[in-house]
């Protein structure tokens, strides 16, 4: 089984390429995939950039090119919800593009042209198997729900309680969605690992540079400890 790998930043994926072995670096659209082991595991690990296009472009050629029959989006997230605390951490049982608005036309908020649904529904035995890795973790709260994807760094509470009212999402980040988008568009099973960074009210100036370390931490070792338990 090899398992995809895809952060959004050098911070969700530089720890993870430094314990590889058996390294193969290809540089394709101005993304490298580092081909090789971790923990004995076959993966393909790429850093796409931030947002859903980059998101989107990077998946698509991971698929195509080094054929992985998973492919786990890792890294931090804005939390939704009172429930979450810094490096909480969030599992995927589906995936909505919250700012994919085609209402002028009578559709649904979120719904997605094509595929006509709203929600994507992850792979219910590979979001159990990293419930069940996340739930070893010392000192980690786990919760599994929807994560909310967009081209935007939510920061303000009117944007937060829109999310939260129309999707019912845990978190908010910039790239999941759209990952979980193309895997659906190729039968390949997915799912999004997310550590909370800030609480995406407004206060990130204050937390983000001090928390995002810890979160991304966090979620790296959700991703080590899955990779040994297969």
């Amino acid at each position: 089984m090899k398992t995809g790998i895809i952060g959004a930043m050098d911070i969700e994926v530089a720890e993870l390429i430094e314990s590889m072995e058996n390294i193969k670096k290809e540089r394709i659209s101005s993304v490298d995939y580092y081909e090789g082991t971790i923990k004995g595991r076959d993966v393909v690990v790429a850093k796409c950039g931030v947002g859903k296009v980059h998101a989107a472009v990077c998946a698509q050629t991971m698929i195509l090119k080094y054929k992985p029959d998973v492919i786990i989006n890792t890294g931090v997230a804005g939390s939704l919800s009172s429930n979450l605390e810094i490096a909480d951490i969030v599992i995927s049982d589906n995936v909505v593009q919250h700012d994919m608005d085609t209402t002028g036309i009578g559709d649904p908020l979120g719904l997605i042209s094509g595929l006509n649904i709203i929600n994507i529904p992850c792979s219910e035995k590979l979001v159990k198997k990293i419930e069940t890795s996340a739930k070893t973790l010392e000192e980690t709260n786990v919760f599994v729900g929807t994560v909310a994807s967009g081209d935007q760094f939510i920061c303000s509470r009117d944007r937060k309680d829109h999310i939260v009212k129309n999707f019912g999402a845990l978190c908010a980040e910039m790239e999941g969605a759209a990952i979980g988008h193309v895997c659906y568009l190729n039968n390949l099973d997915f799912c999004i690992v997310r550590a909370i960074s800030d609480k995406a009210d407004g206060s990130a100036h204050m937390d983000f540079p001090s928390f995002v370390k810890i979160a991304a931490k966090k979620s790296i070792k959700l991703i080590n400890t899955f990779l040994i338990n297969l």
